[in-house]
């Protein structure tokens, strides 16, 4: 006969069986790139890319490249609580500081904050149901593939999606045009101009550009001499780290501080905080002339002759 212990512990074996077997079916996940071609099968921990392909290992928020779970073969570490959530999620490199990708909105943009959400996203997701998600490309808005499985975790589906990525090179597309965005933006630095009141003849307030410094067009004022390369504004008579300001993807912040209600962005032809869209605090850029939002107070409006790079009009 058998005992009651025996039966206890064999009926939790089988439990166990079964919950594992569920769990596995659960965790699987097929990725195609259309209707009859399969780029990727995620099998619990695993992300096959053929029969017997181990192209990555899942470790709790750990991707591993290949089938090693070690320290050499650490990828990324993925920080994402739910993709599909409000919440902004950072995909690490395998140093854990690196910021590879930023997840936000269904989407995922290459690099670090700021994002620039016009030029820097790699690709972008639409969950048709719970079994299906649709893949698009970032830049051109193309379905690529699509993927079909249920409760995938963060983990693995950012798997996923970094497979597409590797797979249509979406990457290194996406840091080329960042790359000539930026060239675009160094090259207007070559060129001079002026930033004065519109109205009025207080010339302490106007402002000369030369393509790398911005100071006062009179008087010998060099505390109000500022050193721009393209990314940092620095004051020319000073290398204290706490007066510089740094400028990437359309914002404007201290690089001392990232709170949010010190970064100023430039919203198309308007430059308003990064935290608020508060008209009050907003101005607008029309026909070279900025101006508050709400206001054509002629004493307010700066007037700008020449080629001068956007966030140099957004320091004075």
């Amino acid at each position: 006969m058998i005992s009651k212990t025996k039966i206890k512990f064999i009926s939790a074996v089988i439990f166990l069986s079964i919950s594992s077997f569920c769990f596995a079916q659960q965790n699987e996940a097929l990725l195609f790139i259309d209707s009859t071609t399969i780029i990727g099968n995620i099998k619990g921990d695993k992300v096959y890319v053929s029969e017997t392909d181990i192209a990555y290992a899942l470790q709790g928020k750990i991707i591993y490249q290949g089938e090693r779970m070690d320290a050499e073969h650490m990828l990324l570490i993925a920080d994402v609580k739910d993709f599909f959530s409000k919440k902004t999620g950072i995909v690490y490199q395998s140093n854990g500081k690196s910021v590879q990708y930023i997840t936000q909105k269904q989407a995922v943009y290459l690099g670090d904050y700021p994002i620039n959400i016009y030029y820097e996203r790699v690709l972008f997701v639409e969950q048709k149901n719970d079994s299906l998600i649709l893949v698009f490309d970032g830049i051109t808005e193309k379905q690529i593939g699509f993927i079909e499985g249920k409760n995938m975790t963060s983990t693995q589906l950012i798997s996923a999606l970094h497979l597409y990525i590797k797979h249509y090179d979406l990457d290194r597309k996406v840091k080329k045009i960042a790359d000539e965005k930026l060239a675009e933006e160094l090259a207007l630095q070559t060129a001079g101009g002026t930033i004065r009141q519109k109205y009025g003849n207080n010339i302490y307030y106007e402002w000369v550009w030369d393509g790398i410094i911005l100071k006062p067009a009179w008087g010998n004022r060099l505390e109000d001499e500022w050193k721009f390369d393209g990314k940092y504004f620095q004051p020319s008579w000073s290398l204290d780290p706490q007066s510089e300001w740094s400028w990437e993807n359309g914002m404007l912040k201290p690089s001392w501080d990232n709170t949010a209600q010190n970064q100023w962005i430039w919203d198309g032809n308007i430059l308003r905080p990064f935290w608020e869209t508060n008209p009050d605090k907003m101005y607008v850029m029309e026909d070279n002339v900025l101006r508050p939002y709400w206001s054509y107070d002629p004493s307010l409006q700066w007037e700008i002759e020449g080629s001068i790079p956007l966030p140099v009009i957004a320091l004075v």
